[in-house]
């Protein structure tokens, strides 16, 4: 849509800058009577309208004639004016016309203008002020349009930058990277050369969308766990990558290299030992140290580190779940049937368990201590815990609800909420008074009730109801 400058007398005119913010509407009231130094009269496509038009219909003004007697100065005069005023109306129906095509298409575009000029002007206004209006309308939207179009080739080549970039990600190899890279960036070249960028720039802009192609080729590659590809293609590509780029995929697939080198090992670690984690550790370290060298084996070994904490992290949890079966079971058979299909207690962990599963229904009336309790609760000493029951300090069924807490916790469970919940206990119970055997038959009514239930603010409030009364 044209922009109007504001003329300023005796200051040279500069072409109008084109600025889309400002709808043209409310551009268009700054246009001004103006006498343009730089395009003072008709291009020649302008001309030719006005020709058109006066072939088609001679321009004539209404009103008599001038005449060459006495007065004549006086009928030029009104004459002027009438011609003068004839110009202003002709100015203002071109710039509705100018609001008028806007407000139905959106933007004026030179044959708009061309239509008006066609149908209202006449040979005699070529030099009229509604002329130059025409003609700086003209020349605006001319330029508007340049622009618009410029505007379109530029998002049209970053669309195909996009393209680019994501279909030659999904290449299976650098060989076919190279082959389809070498297909599609002439083309992207010729699409920004014919927008206006110079050929360096190009040249340039090109070798950045190769680069970024191949590093988001070596990132997919290293994702999907197809380390060898990514290597490949990091190995032709890594010199044509800017520094930090290089970087990173350098880390990435030694990262990954190093992981997949860990695992390989871990796995068959339970294979060459008697599958304990502690011996299976060693073995696949002895073969890291021995077989790599430099940042992998360093990278290799901290990743083995992980998958043996990893590994313990899920042997807890299934032992966890090994005395919540005991405990759900509804008799001894089927407390000793769950010990026996299990295959994740360590050997010196059966005995206890395997009497405890028996006791459970045989010693029902067996209570524990609460203060011995709520002490190995928030423990992590299993032996403390087997001497407490060994002791009679625990029943049976309390001696599987520890042992179930214990290795829920060093499987990664969080009971941070039984922790504030049983200082919340404290507080309140100081407040009542409460004698301190109270308070820790209070907890370890609480922490019994939801180390089985999962809910310990659930066990609270029925406690508190019941001491509350």
């Amino acid at each position: 849509m044209p922009v109007i400058p504001v003329y300023n007398r005796q200051e040279r005119y500069q072409a109008p800058g084109v600025s889309t913010a400002a709808p043209a509407p409310s551009r268009l009231p700054q246009a001004y009577e103006n006498t343009l130094q730089e395009f003072g009269t008709f291009s020649n496509n302008a001309l030719n309208f006005l020709d058109t038009a006066a072939a088609k219909q001679p321009f004539e003004r209404s009103g008599s004639r001038p005449n060459s007697a006495s007065g004549g100065g006086l009928n030029a005069s009104a004459s002027a004016e009438g011609q003068a005023d004839a110009d202003l109306q002709l100015r203002q129906e071109l710039v509705q016309s100018v609001r008028d095509t806007v407000a139905q298409k959106g933007t004026v575009q030179t044959q708009d203008l061309d239509a008006f000029a066609a149908e209202r002007f006449s040979p005699q206004q070529a030099d009229s002020p509604a002329a130059q209006d025409y003609i700086l309308l003209r020349r605006t939207a001319q330029e508007e349009t340049l622009a618009a179009q410029k505007q379109q080739q530029w998002q049209r080549a970053a669309q195909e930058e996009n393209l680019v970039r994501q279909v030659g990600s999904t290449a299976s190899s650098a060989s076919s990277l190279e082959a389809y890279l070498a297909h599609q960036l002439p083309a992207y070249e010729q699409r920004l050369k014919a927008g206006g960028m110079p050929s360096e720039t190009v040249q340039k802009v090109s070798a950045a969308v190769r680069a970024d192609t191949a590093a988001s080729c070596v990132r997919r590659a290293l994702a999907a766990g197809q380390d060898a590809q990514a290597q490949e293609v990091f190995k032709k590509y890594a010199s044509q990558m800017a520094p930090r780029q290089r970087e990173e995929c350098a880390q990435k697939v030694l990262f990954s290299a190093a992981d997949s080198r860990a695992r390989q090992v871990w796995e068959r670690s339970s294979l060459e030992t008697d599958a304990s984690l502690d011996e299976r550790e060693k073995w696949a370290r002895r073969q890291l140290e021995q077989q790599e060298q430099g940042p992998l084996k360093q990278e290799a070994l901290q990743a083995l580190s992980f998958l043996r904490g990893a590994a313990q992290a899920q042997r807890h949890a299934r032992q966890a779940q090994v005395y919540r079966s005991v405990l759900e079971a509804s008799n001894a058979e089927e407390a000793l049937g769950a010990l026996t299909r299990q295959r994740d207690l360590d050997a010196p962990q059966l005995p206890s368990a395997r009497r405890a599963a028996r006791e459970m229904f045989s010693r029902p009336e067996a209570v524990s201590q609460a203060e011995k309790f709520n002490q190995l609760y928030f423990s992590s000493d299993e032996k403390a815990l087997a001497r407490a029951y060994e002791k009679g300090q625990l029943s049976a069924r309390d001696y599987c609800v520890l042992q179930s807490v214990q290795h829920s916790r060093r499987s990664g469970g969080s009971d941070r909420e039984t922790q504030l919940l049983c200082r919340g206990i404290e507080q309140w119970a100081k407040k009542k008074n409460f004698a301190e055997k109270d308070v820790q038959e209070i907890k370890y009514a609480v922490l019994s009730s939801a180390a089985e239930t999962g809910e310990p603010l659930a066990a609270w409030k029925r406690v508190k109801e019941l001491c509350d009364i």
